[in-house]
């Protein structure tokens, strides 16, 4: 497919693209020479390093000099790692890229042009590959993400453990819940009214809680299928690793606690504590007792921190736009895990509800 963006770059909206570092002096090679052989114009590339012990600084400062960076004084993490790239990026869109992905060249035109023609349009993600396996989906943003009613977030082209092959069977450009923070694409604009993202978070689901965030601002989210990244992946935390299952676990509730609005809440937050009740015996029974311990470090996190979730509750609701039922249409209407562990169902494509969910989406508010 051919843009026309490229081709008068004087008139194109600036983007940022930030990326935060630590001690990722292997990756960031790869990375920054992808970004450079872009061929949008005009960009800007910003690197924020969490106090990294390595050179990678001192690597970027003399091979790319083109590139920015913002020095934290210690690891910030990456929700506020970016949320310091925020206060220094100029650019009208803004891409939070992971240190460990390379670039097509072409993959911010079709994006800009996203933009462009959908003023409703405030987030969107590129189709996400394994970089070692081209072929495969890539584990954290495959070709865009959703929930299910119970809160649980699942991928087209990733579902739990499952990976699927990219044959082009999500080639066409949809409406998401949530896009990964792999490759996120964001109208700089919006976050002045629905805030960054949320640094209590720590590890794990930031992105998805600021898409919903958008949502209830009344703004979209897209999958843009012709633009085309190649994610590393892996992270600091295996699939399986005590530590991750607790985040999981943990920042789950928090966003549900966040986001959804008062009946809502009650009613699905007294499914998820049995099934996540489930998932503790289970770890039990497997003798993964570190699994199941993590998931009981979860729920005691968000027992001690009630005041905390109040008021970050009180705040995201007194800025909602639009209801529950409108942001419903974005939402499975089943159980994920009903639909993988008992039916059987591995793939997005194969799930009973998603030619609902996807003709829903489809439709204008």
């Amino acid at each position: 497919m051919v843009y026309t963006l490229k081709n008068n770059p004087s008139s194109n909206p600036l983007v940022s693209l930030i990326t935060v570092n630590y001690n990722g002096r292997n990756y960031l090679e790869g990375l920054f020479k992808s970004l450079i052989k872009v061929t949008y114009s005009p960009i800007e590339i910003i690197l924020v390093d969490n106090a990294s012990t390595d050179d990678s600084i001192e690597f970027t400062r003399k091979n790319f000099p083109e590139v920015k960076i913002v020095q934290n004084p210690k690891n910030y993490m990456f929700a506020k790692g970016n949320n310091e790239g925020f206060r220094y990026a100029q650019g009208e869109i803004i891409c939070l890229i992971n240190n460990d992905v390379v670039v097509d060249p072409g993959f911010i035109e079709p994006v800009v042009e996203a933009f462009q023609k959908d003023s409703q349009l405030g987030a969107c993600q590129p189709k996400i590959l394994e970089m070692d396996h081209p072929d495969k989906f890539e584990y954290a943003g495959a070709a865009g993400g959703f929930i299910d009613r119970f809160g649980y977030p699942f991928l087209r082209g990733r579902i739990f453990k499952t990976l699927e092959k990219d044959h082009g069977q999500y080639d066409d450009d949809i409406y998401l819940f949530w896009a990964s923070g792999a490759c996120l694409f964001l109208r700089k604009s919006i976050l002045k009214e629905a805030g960054n993202l949320d640094e209590d978070f720590t590890l794990h689901m930031e992105e998805i809680d600021l898409c919903w965030r958008f949502h209830l601002l009344n703004w979209k989210i897209k999958f843009i299928s012709h633009s085309r990244i190649y994610h590393k992946g892996g992270g600091t935390l295996s699939v399986n690793h005590p530590r991750k299952m607790y985040w999981n676990f943990r920042n789950n509730i928090f966003l549900l606690v966040k986001n959804l609005s008062g009946i809502n809440l009650l009613r699905i937050l007294f499914v998820r504590f049995f099934l996540d009740s489930i998932a503790f015996f289970n770890e039990l029974v497997q003798g993964k007792t570190a699994n199941a311990w993590a998931i009981v470090q979860a729920y005691l996190w968000l027992g001690s921190h009630i005041t905390l979730l109040r008021s970050k509750r009180k705040e995201v609701q007194s800025k909602r736009k639009v209801g529950d039922q409108q942001i419903f249409k974005y939402i499975y209407p089943g159980s994920i895990v009903w639909e993988y562990f008992i039916r059987n169902r591995k793939r997005f494509s194969d799930l009973k509800r998603t030619s609902g969910l996807l003709r829903k989406i489809a439709e204008p508010n």
